[in-house]
């Protein structure tokens, strides 16, 4: 008491400038409270460790703090003193009441709202700035700053969590319904002034209790006004998740919640999917996006968990309500176009949202599709004008004697796609000009931004894993091994690249997550996955087990750290898989401010790593987690319209700003460079919030970079266009992916998809006899590898 009496001391300012601290313990945690009234830290205490959630100790996001935003302005209040553990702050008549105490077990807020003034309240947004310390600046402070990996509103409650690159996990739950959250992005440089872009760090994680509509429908509808003399309180509780796989049990054992564990998401028509359910007596239906209601097995589990089994009729999105007692909880899981359907659309794309000559080869991404679809699928018309389109461009932006780019040459991404690009159209029409080209390019990249230490750089800064300019250097090394056997010359140059690239990766392995970027530094999503992916598929390329056991456990730590900016749990097949970037909208769509963008072309990059993690270890969760991701990008073409979209906004309210004219000095045929700030155009002003955004490049002909929407579609070649996975999981059950398995005795019969896919991976436990398109072949026990067609990494492929 005399702890709390002095820091009430220091609010009023008895004391001037000395401070206080109170302690606030559990019996697993302790918290230390500010004499301001706000959190400093949280440690969570076990038999094994001691997690420790930071809290902001400035002055701008310090919390939990009130804040509201009304008529497009932020106002935050000060703690004023009001009891045990108790403090009181007041904003436009309207006042919040925070106390500290234990719910459960659990260090918990209680927050009451109480609208004292003469007319009703209606904030955009009121609620807390929860103050958890969600700066990723440097290494390796970084590994200990909680990430906001998901937030979720159900018309009856909330739940989240925040995760470390290190691994640790922190809950939030509320049982009482929150209209909303979101974060404080931070702001970046101004590019022309006083125009300002938006930087590559979250200032702040915000409940928003009270909020605007409108509002995803899932979420409540009523909680965007405060009447004259009304009062809502809420808890919210802070909780330790001892690993990520116990947080939905977690979740609903605390709170009495209804909870949703699905493992897949995504399934081609026709097939089952299973999930879990965590209610005490559950009403479940599963909806098609018609209304109509699917037939449903219901297993019992132990505890209070049911297993539910549907099978999805057609294409299209589903969703799952369930109701338990006064609570209710959703979620959505998707039926997948056809992966062929899925790249012709791609390829349709491609041509419909124009590729430019541009600064950023994100502006001409789209011809991975178009390649990979000729290749495959081949239309005589319009690949002929995105191939003629490509070498426009490839004019426009090189000079063609010495082989070079003529502009930006430092932005050795550009010169790593369009080798790879280059490969990808000589594996569509087999003209070997177009191999020679991407070797000498490759040749340029190496004798001008390869360090003596293996790294590539911008200048002054290692540029490897920006985009993925090694994996890139490999793709071309295949074709190169593959036409040696008839030219030596090739061996020349697949030697060269290979080595080239080798060194650049044993760079990013010695690094030890000490890794660099283009742009702000932080714990940046692109920079850890295309460090994970570049280096999984080295491991895949080695012969020696040693040497393949060495990539592979360096690839494995790195994929592991990455899991706190991926969409692991959310029970939305839309975003699962999805990784949260938030700083592409701006460039991409000329849309501002900051926003997640889940799934995203470059989300693609985890989804290589999580593959290839999958051939090297034969964990089948990297398969699942592939797969997930993959069904969540054949979304992004609208299975309804055949519309190619660029990104899911998984923020639930946005007021964004986006260019609505097109620039009047170029044409999609000039050369554009540089990134034009929205605000140099006439905007328009609106909402957005967990949907989908359409593309501009069909209609904005100044540099943007929507087309990197099709690293997606590129993956999907790569992964599963072709490729069918056969699984023997522990209790001698058979799962298929691309396929159909049936036991007949000791042998199996697979039945691909779709014609295409050629390629059979099997992992097994038992020995058997694989029958695959009219193909049979004995197998070992503990068989894990190619059954049939070609390994594309192997060095004798």
């Amino acid at each position: 008491m005399k702890k709390i009496l002095t820091s009430m001391f220091l609010c009023l300012g008895g004391l001037g400038a000395m401070s206080q601290t109170t302690v606030w313990k559990g019996e697993q945690w302790e918290a230390l409270i500010s004499d301001r009234g706000c959190l400093e830290q949280i440690v969570f205490k076990d038999r094994e460790r001691n997690d420790t959630v930071p809290f902001f100790r400035g002055e701008q996001y310090v919390g939990p703090s009130f804040y509201v935003v009304l008529d497009g302005k932020t106002k935050t209040a000060d703690w004023t003193p009001d009891g045990f553990r108790s403090f009181r702050a007041c904003i436009e008549g309207v006042e919040c009441r925070l106390t500290y105490k234990a719910w459960k077990g659990q260090p918990a807020l209680e927050v009451t709202l109480l609208n004292r003034g003469h007319v009703p309240f209606q904030p955009e947004k009121a609620g807390l700035r929860l103050g958890i310390d969600t700066y990723m600046e440097k290494f390796p402070a970084w590994f200990g700053k909680y990430f906001p990996t998901l937030m979720r509103c159900e018309k009856t409650h909330f739940y989240g969590y925040l995760q470390t690159p290190g691994g640790h996990t922190l809950g939030i739950v509320s049982p009482q319904p929150v209209a909303s959250w979101s974060v404080e992005y931070n702001l970046g440089y101004q590019d022309p002034a006083p125009h300002w872009f938006m930087g590559h760090r979250i200032e702040s994680l915000n409940l928003d209790l009270l909020n605007a509509l409108p509002l995803p429908q899932r979420h409540p509808q009523d909680l965007w006004q405060l009447k004259q003399g009304e009062a809502k309180t809420w808890i919210i509780a802070l909780v330790d998740i001892d690993r990520p796989d116990n947080f939905e049990e977690t979740i609903h054992r605390l709170a009495d919640v209804p909870m949703l564990r699905i493992g897949q998401t995504a399934c081609r028509p026709g097939e089952s999917l299973a999930f879990d359910v965590l209610a005490n007596k559950a009403d479940i239906c599963v909806r098609d996006d018609r209304g109509q209601s699917l037939p449903l097995e219901v297993q019992k589990l132990p505890g209070s968990a049911q297993r539910v089994t549907c099978t999805l009729p057609r294409i299209g999105l589903y969703t799952i309500r369930v109701v338990d007692g006064d609570k209710q909880t959703e979620g959505i899981l998707s039926a997948h176009a056809p992966w062929q359907w899925t790249m012709e659309k791609a390829r349709e794309g491609a041509w419909k949202y124009c590729q430019k000559a541009t600064s950023h080869v994100e502006s001409w991404y789209g011809f991975y599709s178009a390649f990979e679809a000729a290749r495959h699928f081949p239309d005589k018309d319009l690949d002929k004008k995105l191939r003629r389109r490509f070498d426009y461009l490839f004019d426009l932006l090189h000079d063609t004697v010495k082989m070079e780019p003529k502009y930006h040459v430092s932005r050795i991404q550009n010169t790593s796609g369009t080798i790879n690009l280059l490969v990808a159209k000589y594996k569509a029409y087999r003209d070997v000009e177009d191999l020679k080209k991407a070797a000498r390019l490759a040749d340029w990249l190496i004798d001008t931004w390869q360090r003596e230490d293996g790294a590539y750089v911008n200048h002054n800064i290692v540029y490897t894993s920006v985009i993925y300019v090694a994996k890139n250097i490999l793709e071309l090394v295949l074709e190169e091994r593959e036409l040696a056997s008839t030219d030596p010359a090739w061996q020349t140059w697949a030697d060269r690249h290979y080595a080239s690239a080798r060194r650049a990766i044993d760079q990013l392995v010695a690094s030890q997550g000490d890794f660099e970027t283009e742009g702000e530094l932080t714990f940046e999503d692109g920079m850890i996955s295309c460090s994970a992916l570049q280096i999984g598929m080295l491991g895949l390329m080695q012969t020696d087990e040693t040497a393949r056991r060495h990539y592979a456990d360096a690839m494995l730590r790195i994929l592991r750290s990455h899991d706190c900016l991926a969409q692991l749990r959310v029970p939305d097949a839309r975003r699962r898989g999805g990784t949260m970037r938030y700083w592409e909208a701006q460039y991409d769509v000329q849309m501002l401010p900051n926003m997640f963008n889940s799934p995203h072309g470059w989300s693609a990059w985890r989804a290589y790593a999580t593959y290839y993690a999958y051939l090297l270890t034969g964990d089948e969760h990297w398969l699942r987690q592939t797969y997930n991701a993959t069904g969540a990008f054949a979304n992004l073409i609208d299975y309804q319209t055949g519309d190619l979209r660029w990104a899911f906004v998984v923020d639930p309210y946005l007021r964004v700003r986006q260019t609505c004219s097109a620039d009047t000095h170029v044409t999609a045929d000039s050369l554009s460079f540089g990134n034009p700030h929205p605000d140099l155009y006439a905007t328009r002003r609106f909402i957005v919030g967990e949907q989908y955004v359409n593309m501009i490049s069909d209609w904005q002909t100044v540099n943007t970079q929507d087309n990197d929407v099709h690293e997606a579609f590129k993956f999907l070649a790569e992964a599963m266009l072709t490729n069918a996975f056969v699984v023997e999981r522990e209790d001698g059950t058979l799962a298929g992916y691309n396929c159909r398995v049936t036991r007949r005795g000791n042998a199996w019969q697979v039945e691909a998809d779709e014609k295409q896919m050629t390629n059979l991976h099997c992992n097994l436990r038992s020995a058997c006899q694989i029958i695959f398109k009219g193909q049979k072949r004995d197998l070992p026990a503990h068989y894990l590898g190619w059954a049939f067609g070609q390994d594309i990494y192997s060095e004798n492929r």
